[in-house]
């Protein structure tokens, strides 16, 4: 039973190439969109050679697939804003619209607004348009960001939307034309290095060859690396036997050291647990696993210690 065939990598791309002069106010606006880096997952990669742990392997899986529909969303946001803002007011700014050379015939825009000069809650939003319609237009993003916390903390939400964009003719890969919405809730500090906190789902349009139709990410990124990831996925996860909800929880030292456990917590084998730890090459140093006690190893004193994650 492995998550890796959960998880499918996103592949929306937008290429404009530009450079740009901003102002304090410029960056103030800017810096209500978060960047792909500002939410990545890191973990040390396993070296080559190594056969890891099989819940290190489905962590590793699942991060690649989360940072891939970070980039693959939010880089769309950083080519466009790479421009001087277009207009801008007091209480805005506006960037594009810009051609969009990866996808000929489309252009987008990058619209962010606050309602007051002392506000702090920021709006925005992208949208894509058919430059022979410029009424075929449809917003494919749009989110909040509330500083309220402070000017390097605050709390903010983006949404993708795969399954209008196309409806409106706009061009997606074969993996993300299966897509419904992206949401990403986050709590973060926008300073390198400081912890962020993201909750991140992707719903499907068209249920996934193993019936999966919604995955959850949910993950905490501390100050020194250490990190905490669950994976939660519905569909007919253990084939045959049903609609199923499983989730894998992973933590780790910076080093990568860490311990996995594989729950499900609804369907018709509900209460299976599979508990797992590794070492900082990810190789297995303890595995209990009560369906397959073939593959149990070790004991569970070789489990690392890890932080308390909030």
């Amino acid at each position: 039973m492995t998550f890796k065939r959960l998880f499918l990598v996103a592949g929306v791309t937008t290429a404009i190439a530009a450079c740009g002069d901003y102002s304090n106010e410029d960056l103030l606006f800017m810096s209500a969109v978060p960047s792909s880096t500002q939410l990545a997952v890191v973990l040390p990669a396993a070296p080559a050679h190594v056969m890891q742990a099989e819940l290190a392997q489905d962590t590793h899986s699942g991060i690649a697939t989360v940072n891939s529909v970070l980039d693959a969303v939010l880089a769309v946001v950083d080519t466009v804003r790479s421009y001087e803002p277009t207009s801008r007011s007091a209480n805005s700014r506006t960037w594009g619209p810009f051609a969009d050379s990866t996808h000929p015939g489309w252009q987008a825009q990058l619209e962010v607004s606050r309602a007051s000069e002392d506000a702090t809650v920021f709006t925005y939003e992208l949208d894509f348009a058919s430059t022979a319609n410029p009424s075929k237009s449809v917003t494919f993003l749009s989110g909040m960001f509330d500083v309220a916390g402070g000017a390097k903390q605050g709390n903010g939400s983006v949404t993708a939307y795969f399954a209008d964009a196309l409806a409106a003719g706009y061009p997606l890969d074969a993996t993300t034309s299966q897509y419904d919405t992206l949401m990403i809730n986050y709590q973060n500090y926008q300073t390198p290095g400081s912890p962020v906190s993201v909750t991140l789902t992707i719903n499907r349009a068209i249920p996934d060859p193993n019936g999966v139709i919604m995955v959850t990410f949910t993950y905490t990124i501390l100050a020194d690396g250490s990190g905490e990831i669950t994976f939660m996925s519905t569909g007919d996860v253990v084939a045959g036997t049903g609609t199923e909800t499983v989730t894998i929880q992973a933590q780790w030292l910076p080093s990568g050291v860490g311990m996995g456990t594989l729950k499900i917590v609804a369907g018709t084998d509900v209460g299976l647990t599979q508990t797992e730890c590794w070492d900082a090459t990810f190789e297995v140093t303890y595995n209990d696993k009560p369906w397959s006690t073939s593959e149990d190893f070790g004991n569970a004193s070789m489990c690392p210690v890890l932080p308390s994650f909030p």
